[in-house]
């Protein structure tokens, strides 16, 4: 006990310490001025970087070539800056010899490996463009995915955990054996994708190509051509397609650019850059937060990356913090709540530490509270972005602000040389604490959404603001606190009511983990107002009744659930965003069976 202690307050006082040098650097661009109007720009003296991801990656594996850049704890690999680099310049060339062309689409349907990192680079050398594909779907959704955005290639292995991968794709493309020579496809479903690239020691048709080939193959290859292309690429040029989360429909294809993505990985760099010594990402990299926030830091600086496993995995994530020191974590909430509520825990060694960062949805004050406490983390801080934003937007430890209500309770002052603006619903500034829409507009704004101009044009303003499409409040010195999704208000009656003030009440019982309010249709009111409640592990016993009695001293009554069910789990995302339209249906079809109604 007394030398977790000890690491504890030498970690809070190297914590001090790193936040007084931030703010040194950082203080000539803050402005002191106070807002009147919910309008901010963050200035910087940083400059713009006008390079590719490859090209940053490669100066910076030349300052330092034998200093280890990413770990695969489940490949029980472990790569340098120059022996990763050599695997990317092999990969490559063999992807260049195969006859892919600048802007041409290659899919990745991978877990957290060692080639799906590969191919980030790779794809930004050869001026391509990485489709990230959640290793999770199936059939109808692989072919969704390929078929919106044109892939002509796709790399997958041949199982990830329980999904037969290989066998899924064959079953969806059954012409793979029909290959010719050059051993293009030829694919009905999938018209335009003509090469598969397959992982793993073997190869099961003589209709894919070997990953671990190409690599042999490509390090025998001139790498000339490899130089003149990788020349050749605009740093303008997209490079990576991330899918939205799907929360409220079918997901969109957001294409993000080299220079958008490269200048934020600089700007997050000076913002937590100090704590990346040895960054710990288990969230899956089909999700932007992981690719852009975790992965790329070694792009621009000396850093190492953690890969605990494949998939988030509880135990190995606090074996990997065990074994490698990780110095932070990246992780959606409920990676958080997992290690905290885990009975083996304190059988790990978490004290290296320093800094957690959470993403996907925001959080209560209280629980990131709980988590420097009990793991304990010497800081935590929530970092708001959306997938089109290039994952990152504001942070919670902007310039080290020890005020914990506006520390933990905001999302923190959106990065530099970003403006950030709240509006009313015709797009006018409202005035300091008011409430309206998030807009964002700079540099790594997605270009747009692929082969969909009519919702690119719904979500970006002729100016170049990006509707959010959450509902927030900026104060005074430009801190934004998030109110809720406008996809999720509730209009009852005529009256706006926000979810997250009901679920803020509902989980202030002592039985209740987690709480989840949203609305289904209702013939008098329009919409009716509904929550699905998580109880806390050994809870005292709570019935929906309890909740609604909880409440009315509370909220209003028109705010309180009609309906309210005890449940074991939520619809999810992969990356831990609960599906509210999901839950919806099911309370829907639920009432339906109740009530006879079709």
């Amino acid at each position: 006990m007394y030398i977790n202690k000890t690491k504890y307050l030498l970690r809070r006082s190297e914590l001090v310490w790193i936040i007084s040098q931030f703010k040194k650097r950082h203080s000539s661009t803050a402005s002191s001025t106070k807002l009147t109007t919910s309008y901010y720009h963050h200035a910087s003296l940083l400059p713009f970087v006008y390079k590719t991801i490859s090209q940053s990656f490669d100066e910076t594996t030349a300052k330092y070539p034998d200093h280890e850049c990413f770990v695969f704890k489940s490949e029980q690999k472990r790569y340098t800056f120059k022996s990763f680099k050599d695997e990317v310049d092999s990969l490559a060339a063999s992807l260049l010899e195969l006859g892919f062309e600048k802007n041409d689409r290659l899919a990745v349907w991978l877990p957290n490996t060692s080639e799906n990192v590969a191919m980030t680079f790779a794809a930004s050398k050869l001026g391509l463009i990485k489709v990230n594909i959640n290793p999770a779907y199936v059939g109808r959704e692989l072919e969704y995915c390929i078929n919106k955005v044109g892939c002509k290639g796709l790399i997958l292995s041949p199982s990830v955990k329980i999904i037969e991968s290989f066998s899924i794709f064959r079953q969806l493309v059954p012409e793979l054996d029909q290959h010719s020579i050059s051993r293009e496809l030829s694919s009905k479903i999938l018209p335009t994708l003509k090469h598969v690239i397959l992982t793993g020691k073997q190869s099961f048709t003589s209709g894919t190509h070997s990953y671990n080939h190409l690599i042999e193959h490509g390090a025998k290859l001139s790498h000339s051509k490899l130089n003149e292309r990788q020349a050749s690429v605009n740093p303008d040029s997209p490079v990576i397609i991330f899918y939205t989360s799907g929360t409220t429909g079918q997901p969109k294809a957001a294409t993000l650019t080299n220079f958008g993505i490269l200048n934020l990985v600089h700007a997050q760099w000076e913002h937590v850059g100090q704590f990346f010594t040895r960054l710990c990402v288990p969230i899956p990299m089909f999700h932007a937060f992981s690719e852009i926030v975790g992965v790329l830091n070694t792009a621009v600086a000396k850093c190492k990356i953690i890969f605990p496993s494949i998939l988030p995995d509880t135990i190995s994530t606090m074996q990997a913090i065990h074994e490698e020191k990780c110095t932070a974590l990246l992780g959606a909430p409920i990676i958080f709540r997992d290690i905290l509520n885990h009975p083996d825990r304190k059988k790990y060694d978490l004290s290296s530490l320093i800094f957690g960062a959470l993403g996907a949805s925001p959080m209560q004050p209280e629980f990131l509270q709980q988590l420097e406490k009990e793991i304990p983390i010497t800081r935590i801080a929530q970092g708001y972005g959306l997938t089109e934003n290039s994952a990152f937007l504001s942070g919670g430890m902007w310039a080290g602000d020890e005020d914990p209500k506006r520390r933990l309770g905001s999302l923190g002052r959106c990065m530099q040389r970003l403006e950030v603006k709240i509006v009313d619903r015709q797009g006018n500034t409202v005035p300091i604490g008011e409430q309206g829409e998030i807009w964002v507009r700079g540099y790594p704004i997605m270009i747009g959404y692929y082969n969909d101009p009519e919702k690119t044009r719904d979500a970006i303003t002729p100016s170049g603001w990006f509707r959010t499409g959450d509902e927030g409040k900026m104060d005074e010195d430009g801190y934004l606190y998030f109110v809720g999704r406008q996809k999720e208000i509730i209009i009852r009656g005529g009256v706006n009511i926000y979810p997250i003030e009901i679920e803020n009440a509902i989980i202030e019982h002592q039985s209740v983990a987690e709480a989840q309010v949203f609305s289904i249709p209702d013939e008098r009111y329009g919409e009716e107002v509904c929550a699905w409640i998580k109880l806390k592990a050994n809870a005292p016993s709570c019935q929906p009744d309890d909740i609604t009695k909880f409440l009315v001293d509370k909220l209003a009554f028109f705010k309180i659930p009609k309906h309210i069910r005890i449940v074991d789990k939520f619809f999810m995302t992969p990356t831990g965003k609960v599906q509210k339209f999901k839950l919806s249906e099911a309370m829907i079809n639920e009432l339906k069976e109740i009530t006879g109604k079709k």
